[in-house]
């Protein structure tokens, strides 16, 4: 009983294992050729497995693709409303959201091309699955309350609240999905990005700091 244990866990995690392998060539080829233009077999060929087993653990390519939006999903909603559940005024959640964001997009930089991808082709089912992640609004919602209260408290300039949110996750999402041109364009090497965007979390939280900031 106890071999059968042992073997039993071993198979689990060697699946787990080749589930994985699967779904990161998969990631792979859909940034390179986007979802029309890759094929299954290509996904194999990235995976080093021969498409019988592909199809074993993702019977089609809209299911695979399905999984990598959970699994996206699942990594961006409840960090960022981690981050906005942080004790502390506005500017200091602002700090944390900055910071928790622009990380999680050097650890993931594919999710900006997946948002878009999904946006642009599958809105509805894309809704569809960020709905069920509901329990994780209320902070962010009371985040955006927290700003406008702050506002008409007069500790911090009155911008609508909304348009603050907006604009401080566009300057932290953007420069990863402008990454190619941006870097072309300035002569800046890619495998030095990672480190000028660490450098951003300081300009971009000193650069809302100081457009909040309440006149004398």
């Amino acid at each position: 009983m106890q071999k059968l244990t042992k073997w039993f866990n071993f198979t689990v995690d060697m699946g787990n294992e080749t589930e994985q392998l699967i779904l990161e060539a998969a990631r792979k080829q859909f940034i390179q050729k986007g979802f029309a233009a890759t094929r299954m077999q290509e996904i194999a060929d990235e995976a080093n497995i021969n498409k019988a087993m592909l199809h074993y653990y993702f019977r089609s390519k809209e299911k695979l693709y399905q999984e990598i939006i959970v699994q996206m999903l699942n990594t961006i909603v409840p960090r960022l409303s981690k981050a906005v559940e942080y004790k502390g005024t506005a500017m200091e959640k602002i700090e944390k959201v900055v910071h928790t964001y622009i990380d999680m997009l050097t650890e993931h930089p594919e999710i900006p091309f997946f948002v878009m991808s999904e946006l642009s082709q599958k809105r509805e089912s894309f809704i569809a699955e960020l709905k069920k992640r509901a329990m994780y609004f209320p902070p962010i919602f009371g985040f955006i309350a927290q700003i406008n209260q702050e506002m008409q408290a007069g500790k911090i300039r009155k911008i609508p609240p909304i348009h603050l949110f907006l604009n401080v996750l566009g300057m932290c999402v953007f420069p990863f999905m402008a990454k190619p041109i941006f870097c072309n364009i300035m002569n800046i090497p890619e495998n030095n990005f990672d480190q000028l965007m660490q450098e951003r979390k300081t300009v971009i939280v000193e650069f809302v700091r100081n457009a909040l900031k309440v006149e004398e």
